[in-house]
This record gives C-alpha cells, sequence and structure tokens, in this order.
C-alpha cells in the first residue's frame, strides 16, 4: 500500500475568483496561522497527525521559529473558517459523515472517486472558500488509507501552505510598487525585481557591483549582486561560492563576516530559476550586530555571471519566519531573462 501511495497521491490546483483576488484586501489574521478542520476537531484521532506535521521548528541560528500555528475546530465549526488565510480539512471521503459531505461538497463526486480509488489524495484550491485564501484538502477512501498519506505525504503540508502564503502575499505587496525603478535597474544591469512601495533602494554601487533594497523596522534587506563565473556551479563548488560571499560582504555591508561552522547548501529554484541556496550566520563586530541569511546563486550562461540574491534580517528579538517569508515573497520576483 505505502508503494502504491507514493505514486498515486497527487496534486490538484484549482483557482477560482482570482479576478476578486486582485481587487480584494486578503482577509485578517496572520499567514503563519492554519486552522485544522477534522470530523471532531481537537477530540479526533486525526488532530494530532495533522498538527505534527505543521508544526514545523525552524532553524534561523539566533532563534528558533515555529513555522506554523495551529487552531483545530470540528467540521460543524468550518463556516467559521472563512475568516482564516489557512485551512486544511483532513478527513475520510465518506458520505455518512459531516466531513466527508463537506470534501464531496468542495471538490466535486469525480475528485471524490478518484480519492475512493486511491488515485488522488491531495488538493490545492487558491482562493477558497473565498479570496486570499488557501484550502487544502486531505482525504482518502478509508481511515487506514487516510493515516497512511499522512505518514508517506505529511511532509509536503507545510510547504504548499507555504507555497501558497508568499503567493498570496507578494499579490498583495505588488498592488503598489516602484515601477520606475525596477525598468531602471532592468535598463542598466540586466536583470528584472519587482519592488514593493514598502521597500526603498539602499545603495547601487559597482566596486564591487550590485545593489541593495530595504524595508526598515525592523531592517529587511534583500541585495542583487554578481560575478564574473566559468561554469554552472553544483553543490561541489560550496567553498568557492561561500569565499564568493564572503568576500563580498565584508565590502559591501561594511565589514560583515560569516561563520563556516554555521553554514549549509542545497539545490532548489527561487521563482523560476533553478538555484544553490546558501544559509548561515552573519555578524559584524562594527556594529555588534548578527542573523540569520540566505543567498540564492544562479548562473547565466550567456554572459558567463553569476548571480546572487541575497536576503538578510536584523530583527533581535523578535519572530523571524514572518519576515523572511516577505522577503523570499519578493525575492521569486527576480529574473535576468
Amino acid at each position: 500500500m505505502m508503494k502504491r501511495l507514493s505514486g498515486i497521491i497527487t496534486l490538484c490546483s484549482a483557482v477560482g475568483l482570482s479576478g476578486c483576488f486582485e481587487s480584494a484586501m486578503p482577509p485578517p489574521g496572520s499567514y503563519s496561522e492554519v486552522v485544522v478542520v477534522t470530523e471532531d476537531g481537537r477530540k479526533g484521532y486525526l488532530a494530532g497527525d495533522v498538527e505534527r506535521h505543521l508544526t514545523r521548528t525552524l532553524n534561523y541560528y539566533v532563534d528558533a521559529d515555529q513555522q506554523f500555528r495551529i487552531r483545530h475546530i470540528n467540521a460543524s465549526e468550518l463556516p467559521t473558517a472563512s475568516l482564516d488565510k489557512n485551512v486544511v480539512i483532513c478527513g475520510v471521503a465518506d458520505p455518512t459523515s459531516l466531513i466527508g459531505q463537506q470534501i464531496a461538497d468542495l471538490l466535486g463526486e469525480d475528485a471524490v472517486a478518484r480519492t475512493r480509488e486511491g488515485q488522488s489524495n491531495l488538493f490545492a484550491k487558491e482562493n477558497y472558500p473565498g479570496p486570499g485564501q488557501f484550502t487544502l484538502v486531505v482525504t482518502a477512501g478509508t481511515d487506514s488509507d487516510l493515516r497512511e498519506v499522512l505518514d508517506v505525504r505529511g511532509e509536503e503540508m507545510p510547504d504548499l501552505i507555504e507555497r501558497s502564503c508568499r503567493k498570496r502575499l507578494r499579490a498583495y505587496l505588488m498592488k503598489n510598487k516602484r515601477s520606475k525603478l525596477s525598468r531602471r535597474l532592468y535598463q542598466t544591469y540586466g536583470f528584472h525585481i519587482e519592488v514593493p512601495v514598502f521597500y526603498r533602494l539602499l545603495r547601487e554601487e559597482m566596486n564591487p557591483a550590485g545593489i541593495e533594497i530595504i524595508r526598515d523596522g525592523p531592517v529587511r534587506l534583500l541585495g542583487i549582486f554578481w560575478l564574473d563565473w566559468e561554469t554552472q556551479p553544483t553543490l561541489k563548488d560550496a567553498k568557492k561560492l561561500y569565499d564568493a560571499r564572503r568576500d563580498y560582504v565584508w565590502q559591501r555591508y561594511n565589514g560583515d563576516e560569516m561563520d563556516s561552522t554555521r553554514t549549509t547548501f542545497s539545490l532548489t529554484k527561487l521563482g523560476d530559476n533553478v538555484a544553490i541556496k546558501m544559509e548561515g550566520y552573519w555578524s559584524n563586530s562594527r556594529s555588534v550586530a548578527g542573523g540569520y541569511y540566505e543567498t540564492y546563486f544562479m548562473f547565466r550562461e550567456g554572459d558567463r555571471l553569476l548571480w546572487a540574491v541575497d536576503v538578510l534580517v536584523f530583527a533581535p528579538g523578535l519572530p523571524k519566519h514572518i519576515l523572511f517569508r516577505e522577503l523570499n515573497a519578493v525575492a521569486e520576483t527576480f529574473r535576468f531573462d
């Protein structure tokens, strides 16, 4: 059964009311909150399994931050979720239960039939139940199958919600943006980045070459720099990438240093771009400051340039994830076509 599930679980995205979303404010509440709907709420057997996957702790080196906060409700309270940004509905597709009826109403009979046959188990719906909301349905034909779905693919749930949070947050941020600045940066340097009106250009220089945009209170900084580079980097080039950022930020950020013992590399994407992600800890003895950073390295074959998108926060004592969520929502607009 486990092997069969790993091959047949699919993700279906339904985009509705997108026109309304473009003109509407997001629903109240935080992107870091998720309401979980099950047949019996917190008292039910599924609540703990779902919460275990969604309450991921993120390591920001100086702080540990919980990705999402969870609120449990039972199926009869589902209408109250209409004011939440993120909703997870989890239950068996059984028409004799209230949660099963709600899942059938939401997905339709064809989707429910596929679920009972074991063909589809995760359904993501943007702008549902209303504009700016996201609903993830986790379902199966039987209790045992549903538990197995959670075991096999439960770790996907926070990633699906997080991607949607960044997408919706980005749509909100970009309702008012500095389009003239974006055009000038593209015409001058050959890359595109969308800049929300909340951010301003901090600096642009050519020695070393790069630009920074910033949002104050607390500080959220997004930097873009580029270096001559010969070939597409891989994870084997971790030391070269580390050295490249170390040299750059020492000059550019007035003496920033990095801790090589607290640095990791991974393969990822930034928007549509394949990237190597570097994350670690920065400090500055001149300003007695420090914190977590992420850098996304991308290679452009045509002109042999290594591009880097740098995001970092200085927010002592404050939660970090909501700030990095916003920065990454902006960073994902980067492209160099």
